[in-house]
């Protein structure tokens, strides 16, 4: 829900101690602003019976409320659109349609006059009957009205029961998000300013709130247990994405250090972007390829400008986050992707299907909840069950691509069972597309996202019916270790430098040598300057990462030898521990950079 649906924490009782919260820093840099806690409304709703002379009076106070809440919602359209964008203000438009509806507000009126009782209960009785047959339906379009529904229902309410809404964009002042959680369409709504950084009490480094954080170039630090209790409204609050503290009332002085820091790290930018057009070589002549993965099209240009040979991965889930409620038609798949690969001519663009499910508006997409959403209906499995949403976004892919090399990855494949299924799709919509004489690549290239332990055990076999790999750390560090990433309590064992990890990237990296297909890694993994060495000794030859990691890591490559990197894998891997490796790893980095590893501008 958008930060404008949330309720603001009562400032009273402000304190003015210094206090400082440890947390995960998830997006580098540092912010300064007024702390604005954000919270979820849950508003109470009683069944009260009006007597008949009442019930005009009780409809007319339910329309009114209906009509207040269009006018908010195009209010809020106009100006999504002018300060992000038609495709953003189009959330807010289906929401208008569906106020101004004439069924949802006939129903609502029958049961006020039906059953004699208030505005309030009527209409959250008609919505949880909404709720029940959207959720009916085997339509994914139709069942995904769900959270419409909801959203819709609750504005109504807000005004119904006289509780005013506040606007992000009334604020004037610098403000730091303070939240319990905040989901990726959440945080995708966050425009520049005001909000200039967050801090939530949940999450992991790799959840996907954290990676739009990063393409918003926004100081975020996550896992900070009880902040929206320990923080009050309006204290002065830092927000140190590096190293993931959020310090509360600093003094004069903190406050002249961090904006001190926030120079120093603009200078060290600024001398890392010197090298956007040397290319990664090391020093015995090893090239190595760095792409960018994005999440927006508009994050091309900081692709170029730190120097991505390519995109590696364009997570096109958030096309799909962008248009909610609405799904991506496929002309708007087709110029979004159009859009990416002639940016991006010659070099690859490497565009991963939807991967959808999981954590990752699980119940928006599917209309219920899984008692297991991370190892349920997800990515892949979820867009097979859903074919003309997927075969959608596949023919779309196929038009794109013939304006520039264009990839098609696959999310979360765990077998070559599914791998043929999804490549017998492929070939019927090509079958369509010759048939009504649309151009595509007929040598297309189609990979797959290694990131379950299945499919990276028999990367052997996969690797003779994918035409690339790319190594998921992300997901693939969760599934073999058994931790959930995004969970706080277990984030101490979620160890990249895992032997058994090690073992498994190696076993990836090699198959696809074998197989004389490229092998890249797109996962955080990869955008790790302390890994790059390892990553280099056990044979990979492309890294795919956030654009801004693209300097830090070239200049590791450029410092480096392949001969010594792939001394340090052999040590690594015969080590029994992460924390054995992990302290092998960084001395053997640390002798090579001994001023750079503290701050990773090495």
């Amino acid at each position: 829900m958008p930060p404008t649906d949330r309720a603001l924490k009562s400032s009273a009782g402000t304190r003015s101690d210094i206090r400082t919260y440890k947390g995960i820093g998830v997006s580098p840099g540092i912010a300064i602003g007024r702390a604005l806690i954000i919270e979820k409304r849950v508003a109470s709703v009683y069944r009260v019976p009006v007597r008949e002379e009442e019930i005009p009076g009780e409809v007319t106070r339910f329309l009114e409320a209906l009509e207040k809440t269009r006018d908010e919602l195009l209010d809020l359209k106009q100006k999504v659109s002018r300060s992000m964008g038609d495709e953003y203000a189009s959330i807010f438009e289906a929401h208008a349609m569906m106020v101004s509806d004439a069924s949802f507000a006939d129903k609502v009126i029958q049961k006020i006059e039906s059953e004699q009782v208030n505005a309030e209960w009527a209409l959250s009785e008609v919505e949880e009957e909404l709720q029940a047959r959207f959720q009916s339906f085997e339509d994914n379009y139709l069942r995904e009205r769900v959270a419409d529904v909801k959203d819709v229902s609750e504005r109504v309410l807000v005004n119904l029961q006289g509780i005013a809404h506040h606007d992000l964009s009334e604020i004037s002042h610098d403000v730091i998000i303070i939240a319990d959680d905040l989901t990726p369409s959440d945080t995708v709504h966050f425009n520049r300013r005001p909000i200039v950084g967050f801090a939530t009490e949940v999450g992991g480094r790799t959840s996907h709130t954290s990676i739009i954080a990063k393409s918003l170039f926004m100081p975020a630090v996550i896992g900070v247990p009880r902040l929206t209790r320990t923080i009050d409204n309006d204290e002065l609050v830092i927000i140190d994405g590096y190293e993931g503290t959020v310090m509360v009332n600093p003094t004069a002085a903190m406050i002249e250090e961090y904006q001190s820091r926030v120079t120093r790290h603009a200078e060290a930018e600024r001398k890392l972007l010197e090298n956007r057009e040397i290319p990664a070589i090391t020093k015995d002549n090893i090239r190595i390829s760095l792409q960018a993965n994005i999440e927006l099209p508009e994050e091309l240009d900081d692709a170029f400008k730190f120097g991505a040979e390519g995109i590696g991965l364009y997570r096109s889930e958030f096309l799909y986050i962008s248009k909610s409620p609405l799904l991506p038609t496929e002309e708007e798949h087709f110029e979004t992707y159009r859009t990416l690969v002639e940016a991006v001519a010659p070099a690859d663009c490497i565009i991963r299907t939807f991967d959808l499910g999981g954590k990752k508006l699980a119940r928006e997409v599917m209309g219920s909840k899984e008692d297991n959403p991370v190892l349920g209906l997800r990515a892949l499995r979820l867009c097979m069950k859903h074919r003309d949403m997927f075969k959608t976004q596949l023919r779309a892919l196929l038009r794109a691509s013939a304006f520039g090399n264009l990839r098609i990855m696959f999310p979360l494949v765990s077998g070559v069972q599914e791998l043929r299924q999804v490549k017998r799709l492929i070939r019927e919509i090509m079958g369509e597309l010759d048939e009504e004489k649309i151009a595509y690549n007929k040598n297309l290239k189609i990979g797959i996202m290694v990131e379950v332990p299945s499919a990276a055990i028999i990367a052997d076999i996969l690797a003779t019916e994918s035409d690339f790999f790319a190594i998921g750390t992300n997901d693939l560090i969760q599934y073999s270790l058994a931790i959930d990433r995004s969970n706080e309590n277990v984030s101490y064992l979620y160890e990249p430098l895992h032997p058994a990890l090690l073992r498994l990237i190696k076993g990836v990296i090699d198959a696809g040598k074998r197989a004389g297909i490229p092998v890249s890694m797109c996962g955080e993994m990869a955008a790790d300057p302390i890994y790059a060495t390892v990553l280099i000794g056990l044979g990979l030859e492309i890294f795919s990462m956030n654009p801004t990691s693209i300097p830090v890591v070239k200049n590791v490559v450029r410092a480096v030898r392949y001969r010594d990197c792939r001394r340090i894998a052999e040590i690594a891997l015969q080590k029994k521990t992460a924390q054995e490796i992990e302290e092998f790893v960084i001395e053997s980095v640390a002798m090579r950079f001994p001023e750079g590893l503290a701050n990773k501008q090495l």
